[in-house]
């Protein structure tokens, strides 16, 4: 029962509309989304395999216990925090994603296939929901997914940010997974969905006007091709920078609409800050400037996990470094090193492994990808995320598969090597 609570969590992850009104909203009920439904019945029909996937988890990696710990450091300090109801709910969030992670990894470890295949049918479904929402607007049909602005490309999630952040992690998974050694775990129709799927998810990247995934899309690709040493990787890199240099070169005239909200995001948010023109905006200084501020204010706890938005700012930090170091005070910027540590050892290499192990080719093709997610969680908020999560659960699963292909292959070769002596 928890595996098809798991499934339908999964597929409904794009869709981030609240139950509630966002604004005026229930605390909950505004935070909580469909998805989310069937992630809380995953976990209470799959309390006993949480147990049971930590204790496996831990033999592989830590990444779980410390991101326990990096619970901890947000709700133990509940008592100092300037919005305690807030501080809850962040840290109830946190939490809840967690045990859906450990319940993705112990559910799909036996099938990775499976799990590669629900992620390409939820982006697929994301994109062509969101470009028929685009067509319907054009042409007078009914939206499926209420909008916020005009020619805006959100699809299921409630506003272009979030839509940016879910497809670069997500590409983040899938362009490496096209070039390693798994690809060949796929037949030839699941093949054609992959770079359908990879198609449709960049177009629908580009289309989010969402700079902080660009960039972070961008540098994967870049250091993707500059680590590769295959002739067609780099290719596709060189004909992929080309196309989206095109595209941006005439997006004025192919998106009108788009190439405005960038023009002004690109002029308020950067050239104006470099330039250190004065502008009604000054985001970054209201903001960022804000979560150095509540530091110094008080350095132990921050404002509390939550508690910047309301007292420091009208927006919550748009940085997760800035946002551990703003709200979570030295305890929480502890408890997040330990945890990314945990999470970038997640890429080290068995010290024993001088055979091809496809599992470990994807963790050194993915790696590229994942600095790109760094650079970009500088301007977005990643914890929160469940694509997040969905993406730990993967790597988790990999490190778990290579290890086993590493026993097999041994058991093999030991087997081989006493029949020829």
């Amino acid at each position: 029962m928890y595996k098809k609570a798991l499934y339908i969590f999964i597929f409904l992850s794009f869709i981030t509309h609240p139950i509630g009104d966002y604004e005026t909203g229930n605390v909950i009920l505004r935070r909580v989304t469909f998805s989310d439904i069937f992630g809380a019945l995953s976990i209470l029909f799959g309390i006993p395999y949480i147990f049971k996937g930590l204790d496996l988890s831990l033999k592989i990696n830590k990444i779980y216990l410390f991101g326990f710990i990096l619970f901890l450091s947000f709700i133990l300090p509940v008592t100092f925090s300037l919005n305690v109801i807030a501080t809850l709910v962040e840290s109830l969030i946190l939490l809840f994603l967690i045990l859906i992670s450990i319940l993705i990894f112990y559910g799909f470890k036996d099938s990775l296939l499976k799990l590669f295949l629900l992620i390409i049918y939820t982006v697929l479904t994301a994109a062509i929901l969101g470009f028929y929402d685009i067509i319907a607007e054009m042409y007078g049909l009914p939206r499926l997914f209420r909008q916020r602005t005009n020619a805006e490309l959100i699809s299921g999630f409630r506003n272009a940010g979030q839509a940016g952040a879910y497809f670069m992690v997500f590409l983040a998974i899938l362009f490496p997974l096209k070039y390693s050694e798994l690809y060949k775990i796929f037949n030839k129709k699941q093949k054609i969905l992959l770079n359908i799927s990879l198609i449709m998810s960049v177009l629908f990247l580009f289309s989010t006007g969402k700079i902080a995934g660009w960039i972070g899309f961008a540098f994967g690709v870049f250091l993707f091709g500059i680590f590769s040493k295959k002739i067609k990787i780099i290719l596709t890199v060189v004909v992929l920078g080309i196309s989206t240099f095109f595209i941006y070169q005439n997006l004025d005239i192919i998106a009108p609409n788009l190439a405005k909200r960038l023009e002004m995001k690109v002029r308020t948010r950067i050239i104006n800050q470099i330039e250190g023109n004065e502008t009604n905006d000054n985001f970054f200084e209201k903001n960022w400037g804000g979560a150095v501020k509540a530091f110094n204010d008080n350095p132990f706890t921050g404002t509390g996990i939550g508690g910047f938005y309301g007292n420091y700012g009208n927006y919550e930090v748009h940085s997760t470094y800035l946002k551990m170091v703003g709200e979570t005070g030295i305890v929480g910027v502890v408890g997040y090193l330990f945890f990314i540590i945990s999470f970038i050892r997640l890429f080290k290499k068995p010290k024993k492994n001088n055979f091809a192990n496809p599992y470990i080719d994807y963790l050194i093709k993915i790696f590229p990808f994942v600095i790109g997610c760094l650079v970009s969680w500088t301007y977005t908020y990643h914890i929160r995320k469940r694509e997040f999560w969905i993406m730990v659960a993967i790597l988790m699963i990999i490190k778990y598969q290579a290890k086993i292909y590493n026993i097999k292959y041994l058991k093999k070769f030991n087997k081989y090597e006493r029949k020829n002596l």
